[in-house]
């Protein structure tokens, strides 16, 4: 019987979103091809649920993959109802599967899942798999957040200790949140804790001809092709130290005649009020949105990357960002600062990127320079920083990883 085989993947974020589908639906669909087979449970943004075609043709792709998925709207009234909601939703699904005897495990994908994974093995004793992605707790300590009371913050770390010591396996970003947890949450005996980090599929993102370019507007294509580029993948927010991103941009383009900087985000607002503020040119920069699907394209016109984060935090020791793998892929040359120690460790073994000691006017001036005297990235190079980087980063090692811990934890 098809469904006692399933394995039940929890999200509370939707697999709508760009992340989620080089995060989630990649790898599920990976691991479908590897004989695990998956009911995805998430909650999904009204923006996206809005667009009918993209929901069909999403669901039909992992029809084919042998892949259920059922969903709900999220609440995103960011108030103690609406985190109730959320979770509820999670919870009662996982408890009926559970109780019904349709699945045979539990993959949590984050915090919140993972609390509603705890109450069906509260119920049932089902095993479940904590896949962490970050420390949620410490990160809303870091915002001033929702722990603002001795009672809340002992309250949300008894229970995140619970659910570190009954999963029945831990996934983490980095290997120090890895070592973090073996060291903060025993009893944690045999379970294993495994460290699979943001993954990039290398088959898809690498270094193409202008001419293969096809999901790239011709116009820009012709605007960037013979340029050198420099890069901002993403949103506005407290991960980033953006300020400080905007201005080594602004230095880079003063030494650099023949450079451009292309901003690939749906915030062209908000960055265009920035660069002003920042004295970068009107004609110096694109801001342009980017399909997760097109990145791979986006990125061969790309020189550099700007990755500038904030500095070493508790909650930044689990957190790995998602587009390092991608830019070792694609050739593409990271320019990085803080988040913590294994990031930069990372840029330092691919030997193609650049790591920043410091953000202060002079540091950024520092690296301009470098960035103005450096040569092209060869064929070679982008080859051993490939070799070097996908046992780690590649979506087919973290597939393999995932199928590992798969089997250890649920059997075969």
């Amino acid at each position: 019987m098809r469904g006692a085989e399933e394995l039940l993947y929890l999200t509370q974020d939707g697999l709508l979103e760009p992340l989620m589908h080089s995060q989630v639906v990649r790898v599920v669909e990976r691991l479908a091809s590897l004989g695990w087979r998956y009911r995805i449970v998430s909650l999904e943004k009204e923006k996206d649920l809005a667009d009918a075609r993209r929901v069909r043709n999403l669901k039909a792709r992992l029809e084919r993959a042998g892949v259920r998925w059922e969903f709900a709207p999220f609440d995103w009234a960011q108030s103690s109802r609406s985190a109730a909601n959320n979770l509820g939703f999670l919870s009662r699904r996982a408890l009926e599967l559970s109780r019904a005897g349709r699945i045979r495990g539990i993959h949590a994908r984050a915090y919140v899942p993972a609390v509603a994974a705890w109450v069906a093995w509260n119920a049932t004793r089902i095993p479940w798999i904590f896949d962490a992605r970050g420390y949620w707790v410490d990160e809303r300590l870091e915002e001033g957040r929702w722990f603002t009371t001795p009672l809340r913050l002992a309250v949300a770390r008894g229970l995140e200790h619970q659910l570190f010591v009954t999963a029945s396996g831990v996934v983490t970003l980095t290997e120090l949140q890895a070592r973090d947890v073996e060291a903060r949450f025993r009893p944690l005996g045999h379970r294993p804790v495994r460290c699979i980090t943001t993954l990039a599929d290398y088959d898809d993102f690498v270094r193409r001809p202008v001419s293969q370019l096809t999901q790239v507007p011709p116009e820009l294509v012709s605007k960037l092709a013979n340029r050198r580029v420099v890069a901002i993948v993403g949103s506005i927010n407290n991960s980033y130290l953006v300020d400080e991103t905007l201005d080594l941009a602004r230095r880079i383009l003063e030494r650099m005649p023949d450079a451009h900087l292309l901003i690939l985000s749906g915030q062209h607002d908000e960055y265009r009020r920035r660069l002003g503020v920042a004295g970068v040119p009107e004609g110096r920069f694109t801001i342009v949105r980017a399909e997760h699907d097109a990145m791979p394209q986006w990125l061969s016109l790309v020189h550099w990357c700007l990755l500038l984060l904030q500095p070493n935090s508790t909650a930044k020791r689990a957190s790995m960002p998602t587009k390092l793998g991608e830019l070792f892929s694609s050739g593409v040359r990271p320019i990085q600062f803080g988040c913590n120690d294994e990031v930069s460790d990372w840029v330092r073994r691919a030997e193609t990127g650049l790591v920043l000691g410091d953000v202060s006017p002079a540091g950024l001036d520092a690296a301009a320079r470098r960035v103005s005297e450096a040569e092209p990235l060869s064929a070679e190079e982008l080859d051993r920083a490939r070799q070097r980087t996908a046992p780690h980063f590649s979506l087919e090692a973290g597939s393999s990883s995932y199928d590992k811990l798969l089997a250890e934890v649920f059997g075969r």
